[in-house]
């Protein structure tokens, strides 16, 4: 299974707190409407390849949300990543053949603010949470662009679309296994990042990096504390990094293996650990 992402997902107690965050940074998001669970609803920053960010959270605060909610209630920031298939039925039961726990396929809709309803089935993956080690696995029942559309505030800016998530865990061998024997992902090849305090690896040829702690009170361990394993950061490519550079407030470059990498370095962004990367 050839990993292509489809989108990362941002948890915040407060939607228009975080949209107003990215548009503090000049990348405007798109609001994407209310989920038929009647208590989320969410925005998007879509890129031209198709991949997006997602915002989302609860429309009332104090509200429960089916998903997500111990990171909505927290401002936790990246919670999810997910990953396009042609048939979630198909690779659902393969997986579950592996011994892999699978929530689903069940049906998941979305009514944008024109009114078009947008419909899929989803799949959630593992024992971990919904799309936080594992990716939870989406196929589009309804015209794929019409879930998403390239945001306006990405024009100038270089960004072209997801690169790379990365992901935090106790043991990076352990999880490094457990996707080359569920997904027939590569070998993990250990990278040089400032970035990450502990050990990091870059699965060959996948767009997937694990990273774990180095000591017990660094901020991957709390992060791991707080949520178990999950995304940490997420990294964007860029066609043109001078653009990025002179639109989006980004931090100077850093070693991420064999690239350079540069951070939003807004206040509220900072936190994310969203990145760019030259393509």
């Amino acid at each position: 299974m050839a990993f292509q992402i489809d989108r990362v997902v941002f948890a915040w107690a407060h939607l228009e707190a975080l949209a107003s965050a990215f548009a503090s940074a000049r990348l405007t998001t798109d609001y994407g409407g209310i989920h038929t669970n009647g208590a989320t609803h969410m925005a998007t920053l879509g890129f031209g390849d198709g991949s997006y960010l997602e915002l989302v959270s609860v429309r009332q605060p104090g509200q429960q949300a089916p998903v997500w909610q111990h990171h909505i209630a927290t401002n936790g920031g990246i919670c999810a990543w997910s990953v396009s298939v042609g048939d979630v039925h198909k690779i659902s039961n393969r997986l579950r053949t592996l011994g892999m726990p699978v929530d689903g396929p069940r049906s998941s809709s979305r009514r944008r603010p024109d009114g078009e309803t947008i419909e899929a089935e989803i799949a959630f993956v593992g024992a971990e949470g919904m799309g936080s080690l594992h990716p939870f696995m989406i196929t589009d029942r309804t015209p794929r662009e019409n879930r998403v559309r390239i945001s306006d505030s990405i024009d100038g800016s270089g960004l072209a679309g997801l690169d790379s998530v990365v992901l935090a865990v106790p043991d990076v061998e352990t999880a490094a296994i457990e996707f080359q024997r569920v997904y027939g992902a590569g070998e993990p090849v250990d990278i040089d990042t400032d970035a990450f305090p502990g050990r990091t690896v870059q699965l060959h040829d996948e767009p997937v990096a694990i990273t774990s702690p180095a000591a017990a009170d660094d901020w991957v361990a709390r992060r791991l504390a707080i949520y178990g394993p999950t995304p940490c950061a997420c990294l964007v490519r860029s066609t043109n990094m001078g653009a990025s550079h002179e639109r989006l407030p980004l931090t100077g470059p850093t070693r991420f293996g064999d690239r350079d990498v540069a951070w939003l370095d807004s206040e509220t962004l900072h936190s994310l650990r969203l990145g760019v990367v030259p393509e």
